[in-house]
């Protein structure tokens, strides 16, 4: 693919905040040692780690003086970091692409995605292993037909994406941020909502691309691992209040989309019913803490009331809901 690409500028974005050595400096020389006719800087945004990256990253920086740019802020958030990361991209990057800080890119994954955006796709990705997997996210979740999406290389496995990518984020997304790459000044202003603690705004992002982007396209081999550093989901088990903090959020930015986004009505009632599931999560998590945990976050709760009544009404058939998922569980056994 040497010979088809331009040398174009890619800034790589990566927000930081990290328990765990050797997860930063792994990332960000996947990143760096991309192959492919392309110029590249990391934005590195430092949310106040508790390793910071400046010392993860103490043996790259005299080698990598002008690529790497590390930005150090009081802890924030990972959407925040984000756009901080987005505010710090170079005037003169021609494409932008994200990685998490304990994600690995696998080679070509750059290139690939330099090819297509060079050849007039605004937004790239690819499939990817999450989190201890050796099956891809594609393949376990079997929501892309890769058949129906025309093969635009002649020699990579690099497809144009025929469908309505909306109804694929809402219904069961298959991008993974860290496989995201796209045309800077396609989506120059989109930034992160920064009001929310664990999730929303990712898929928020996803859905503004989709509904700008003019083509898209995927790679169908696994560009990206996905690693087992802070994450959000991993970390809010159930019986945590963390766990019911992320029902909240996903609630919450459901209701956004319902609001802000033009959907279908199949789009809205897929959506409707995704509220209805987190609400009884929310539901059953409550009661489980109330009984277990003796007690459960007060501010937490009281965002939630003015947020979501309908959570509450609902908690109040809750108790019949955990009494026959029993049933139903010993019956099955027997």
């Amino acid at each position: 693919m040497k010979g088809d690409l331009t040398n174009k500028k890619v800034s790589v974005v990566i927000p930081f905040f990290q328990r765990q050595a050797g997860l930063l400096h792994k990332a960000v020389v996947s990143a760096l040692e991309q192959r492919g006719n392309h110029r590249m800087e990391v934005v590195i945004v430092d949310d106040e780690s508790p390793i910071p990256a400046r010392r993860e990253l103490a043996d790259l920086l005299p080698r990598h003086s002008d690529s790497i740019i590390i930005v150090e802020q009081k802890n924030q958030g990972c959407f925040p970091a984000g756009n901080t990361g987005l505010n710090h991209v170079s005037a003169d990057a021609d494409y932008v692409a994200f990685l998490d800080s304990d994600d690995e890119w696998f080679d070509g994954h750059i290139e690939h995605a330099v090819w297509a955006l060079d050849h007039g796709y605004d937004l790239y990705f690819s499939d990817f292993y999450q989190l201890n997997q050796t099956v891809t996210a594609f393949n376990r979740a079997k929501r892309i037909d890769v058949q129906k999406h025309p093969r635009i290389h002649p020699t990579e496995p690099i497809h144009e994406y025929k469908g309505d990518m909306v109804h694929q984020i809402i219904t069961g997304s298959i991008l993974g941020t860290s496989t995201i790459v796209y045309n800077r000044r396609t989506f120059e202003h989109l930034r992160y909502l920064e009001n929310y603690r664990h999730t929303g705004p990712e898929y928020i992002f996803w859905i503004q691309m989709a509904l700008s982007a003019k083509k898209i396209a995927f790679s169908s081999v696994p560009e990206c691992r996905y690693g087992g550093g802070v994450n959000i989901f991993s970390e809010s088990a159930w019986g945590s209040d963390k766990f019911l903090s992320v029902r909240h959020d996903e609630i919450r930015f459901r209701k956004y989309l319902l609001r802000r986004i033009p959907l279908s009505s199949d789009q809205k009632l897929t959506v409707k019913q995704k509220i209805r599931q987190s609400r009884i999560g929310f539901g059953k998590a409550l009661l489980h803490n109330m009984i277990h945990n003796r007690g459960v976050d007060g501010n937490l709760i009281w965002k939630h009331m003015n947020l979501d009544p309908m959570t509450f009404l609902m908690f109040l058939a809750i108790p019949g809901m955990v009494a026959y998922d029993r049933i139903k569980e010993r019956i099955w056994r027997t």
